[in-house]
């Protein structure tokens, strides 16, 4: 199983809290028999922790230390945008980063509103020749309300990410039944854990897999 949505790396965001809590996800992660996780780690245009910098040298960091503990899930690198105006000019100047360097972007919404111009700003992205990945969409009360909101972006080219947590169940009967008519009606593409820690959101896959 591959992981495209992960907190994994230490002190840069609301993720993994220090390098111990980070090397105890990835033995989760193991253990579940997942074999590649992408590290994402949250970018808000102007708003955060770290730089580009700070970002790789954490990342590569954390491979040190996984090689040294015997940990064989290969760890890779991207970002979950949070969408704005700004995302664009961001990605192209190299700020963010897609996933693991290919076309394909994780992008965020406000938990409580899609923007009113988020077909204008997903279309800029295709545009320019990423392919973008909404990330747990079953988490937004439009989506929660209506499912079918989102299919005028599947219809651009966007893919969908749901949680794996949200189809287990631990997100709450709203999220879970949101989840599983997205699966039913075909408009999910992936499933990824959105690990925080290496707790009750922790990187496994193989329950909601099975």
């Amino acid at each position: 199983m591959i992981d495209i949505h992960a907190h994994i790396l230490p002190s840069l965001d609301d993720g993994a809290r220090d390098e111990a809590m980070t090397l105890d996800m990835l033995r989760i992660a193991q253990d579940d028999g997942i074999k590649q996780i992408v590290a994402t780690p949250h970018y808000i245009c102007g708003a955060n922790n770290y730089n580009k910098t700070l970002l790789v040298e954490s990342f590569n960091r954390i491979n040190k230390l996984k090689q040294n503990n015997d940990i064989e899930v290969d760890i890779l690198l991207g970002n979950e945008i949070f969408l704005d105006e700004y995302s664009l000019n961001h990605l192209k100047k190299n700020k963010c980063m897609t996933l693991n360097n290919s076309k394909y972007v994780l992008v965020e919404f406000s938990l409580s509103a899609i923007p009113q111009n988020a077909e204008c700003l997903l279309y800029g992205l295709l545009e320019a020749g990423y392919i973008p990945i909404l990330a747990h969409v079953e988490r937004y009360c439009e989506v929660i309300h209506d499912p079918s909101v989102i299919i005028k972006f599947i219809k651009m080219g966007c893919l969908v990410q749901v949680n794996g947590t949200s189809i287990i169940g631990h997100s709450g009967r709203k999220i879970y039944r949101t989840a599983m008519e997205l699966i039913l009606r075909n408009m999910v593409c992936t499933v990824a854990s959105d690990c925080h820690s290496n707790r009750g959101r922790a990187p496994r896959l193989k329950h909601a897999y099975n």
